[in-house]
């Protein structure tokens, strides 16, 4: 999984683009911005509140997506698109949801301790 759990192409190219401090700086940030939003999730869909579910959804979709966090982004982007009803999502695709999370995050500081396992490109893509 730790291979197509981030989309090392659209990081190697974003490294480009902002630079080392930039990119460690987003990478950073991502700690502090997809665990609210998954635990404001978790909350939404225990009190049955499908709208805002779903709003979650696209918050972490673009969040995740923002920082290459590929395989969470097309899960959130996976609820979003369900036919049913978003109070019917079970306990386990929530967890699931939130071991993805944890995995993306690690994934990402697992990079930002390896910083040469993306290289920057010698011009942009």
């Amino acid at each position: 999984m730790g291979d197509d759990i981030l989309d090392r192409g659209y990081l190697m190219e974003m490294r480009q683009w902002v630079g080392e401090g930039v990119f460690a700086t987003l990478m950073t940030q991502a700690h502090d911005n997809l665990p609210p939003v998954m635990a404001d999730m978790l909350n939404a869909w225990q009190h049955g509140d499908g709208d805002t579910f779903l709003d979650l959804a696209h918050r972490m979709k673009g969040a995740a997506s923002s920082v290459g966090c590929r395989a969470l982004s097309l899960a959130a982007h996976s609820f979003m698109h369900d036919p049913r009803p978003a109070e019917t999502v079970s306990g386990a695709e929530i967890e699931a949801l939130s071991e993805l999370t944890r995995a993306s995050l690690k994934a990402l500081r697992d990079l930002a301790n390896h910083p040469q396992e993306i290289p920057v490109p010698a011009k942009p893509q």
